[in-house]
């Protein structure tokens, strides 16, 4: 073999476990990532991304300051690149890849390039990958940020005398806290590592304290800010989730989760550094939320998406290891003698890739699941836009009810996007706009004839039940539907009902509630 040809190998096996798992996690992310439609948070990061820079800058100074740097970064991606769904979900499903590249640089580091390898390839076919890489909101940033900063810790910690590598390292912390302040609890196990590190230990030790504070310090307004706004989670219950929906939550699958767990738990070696490592940062930051618990509640499946990268580079050390095990005992077996096979052995990788194709394949169902089932128990404001649209005509007016599925407070954003390419029908019972309050709801008018004076169709979008359509109103509004409006047209989707109310040529007598007269019913 020539100098050109091995060189050009070691090229190839340096940079496969980085650009392939980047690549199929890339696709696997966006293959049909617009059969889901967006859910109440990302209809939330599109309307702070779409506000004027004085009404964004009104809004964070009363609810989701800490989600700022995203909401700016959006704002930015908006305006170059515009706001359809799949431009909304791009930078997510982007960040997921750029995971993706860096735990096979980090299996490559820590272990080998075939270790780095397995672990990009696993990731990829995580469900969650897929659920939060399609979401625009900034998990997957969370997990690029967490996975960066750890390989750069791990190489500033090769030469912890040079100070020129801490500074990408502080950068990255900075980084991380913009992304969500839960990550940074992923420092915690750098302090760590660098503790354990055969480095200097003073050196390193002082040198990574200097980073860490330099590269938290543009972090701590958002802090400041987020504390002053911690009511904004109470909504978080304050039980511990099981077990079970937490792994659930977090590998987007029960059965490919408790598959990864047990074969991260089989290359536990704590005797190991590298190992000891990975088990920190998987265990470590949830027990930190879980201590938190009593100040402030964080404990929810999605902020601890980030421990999800330290799992599977584990698993990938078993899969690589017990492929190379299983095939020299068979061998061994089939020849009556030890028959040596080495991790690089063709075998071995044959049974490497049917692990990750039977992992692939039950994960299948959990991949489905993330393209098509509505996030969050939402309502389908996709297919309620595209029913009124349909029959939508100058002069419109649209009010929302019901108290479910997020009520009007998400209904009323989630409709201002799905019918943004459209003269959107007057939110004929809003006094004061949501982005001149200064939060995500708008102010409703108390007087509702007169607000709807002039106004002869309306369509009502209501999570209300069947048996009564202005159930979930307010007293007056229900009743001037009921008496001065006659509903000619009604059709349900998930979580939600659109109805057309043409007003009455004579106000019509008054009915009970929960006996309204049959509308012309379309099955969806």
């Amino acid at each position: 073999m020539t100098r050109l040809s091995v060189h050009a190998d070691n090229r190839l096996t340096r940079s496969l476990p980085v650009t392939g798992p980047a690549l199929v996690t890339l696709l696997a992310v966006l293959l049909g990532h617009d059969r889901r439609a967006l859910w109440r948070d990302e209809y939330a990061t599109w309307y702070a991304a779409t506000l004027s820079p004085a009404d964004l800058k009104h809004l964070l100074s009363n609810v989701d300051a800490v989600f700022a740097p995203f909401y700016l970064f959006t704002r930015a991606w908006i305006t170059l690149f515009g706001d359809s769904l799949t431009s909304l979900r791009l930078p997510s499903a982007l960040a997921m890849a750029v995971t993706a590249g860096l735990l096979g640089a980090l299996g490559r580091r820590l272990f080998s390039p075939g270790t780095g390898l397995v672990a990009g390839m696993l990731f990829a076919v995580l469900p969650s990958v897929s659920r939060y890489g399609e979401e625009a909101r900034p998990y997957a940033f969370a997990l690029a940020t967490t996975a960066g900063a750890t390989l750069l810790l791990l190489r500033a910690l090769e030469r912890p005398d040079l100070v020129r590598r801490w500074v990408p390292y502080a950068l990255m912390v900075t980084l991380i806290g913009w992304s969500h302040l839960v990550a940074l609890t992923v420092l915690g196990v750098h302090a760590l590592a660098v503790l354990a590190t055969a480095a200097p230990r003073l050196v390193a030790l002082r040198n990574w304290t200097v980073a860490a504070f330099c590269g938290g310090l543009p972090v701590v307004p958002l802090l400041l800010l987020g504390r002053g706004q911690s009511r904004q989670i109470g909504w978080i219950e304050t039980r511990e989730e099981s077990i079970r929906s937490f792994v659930t939550a977090v590998f987007g699958s029960l059965t490919v989760g408790l598959l990864v767990l047990a074969l991260g738990v089989l290359a536990i070696r704590l005797g190991d550094p590298r190992r000891r490592l990975l088990l920190a940062w998987a265990l470590l930051p949830p027990a930190l939320v879980l201590a938190a618990t009593p100040v402030v509640n964080l404990m929810l499946s999605r902020y601890l998406l980030f421990t999800l990268p330290a799992w599977v580079l584990l698993a990938a050390v078993t899969l690589r290891r017990g492929a190379a095990l299983g095939v020299t005992a068979f061998v061994a077996a089939a020849k009556g003698r030890f028959a040596p096979v080495t991790p690089r052995s063709g075998r071995a990788w044959a049974v490497v890739a049917a692990s990750l194709a039977a992992l692939g394949a039950l994960a299948l169902p959990g991949q489905l699941d993330a393209r098509t089932l509505p996030a969050g128990n939402q309502a389908d404001l996709r297919t309620a836009a595209q029913i009124i649209k349909a029959r939508l005509e100058p002069g419109d007016a649209i009010a929302y009810g019901g108290t479910s599925h997020g009520g009007p407070r998400v209904f009323r954003r989630g409709m201002a996007f799905e019918l943004r390419d459209v003269t959107a029908p007057k939110d004929v019972f809003v006094s004061v706009p949501a982005q001149a309050a200064g939060t995500f709801n708008a102010v409703e008018c108390t007087d509702p004839v007169a607000c709807a004076r002039g106004v002869r169709r309306l369509w009502l979008v209501t999570s209300a039940p069947d048996t009564n359509l202005y159930g979930w109103l307010p007293a007056t509004r229900a009743e001037l539907m009921r008496t001065e409006f006659t509903a000619q047209f009604e059709q349900r989707t998930q979580g939600v009902a659109v109805v057309l109310l043409v007003r009455s040529p004579q106000p019509k007598p008054q009915v009970p509630a929960g006996a309204e007269p049959a509308a012309a019913k379309v099955q969806p």
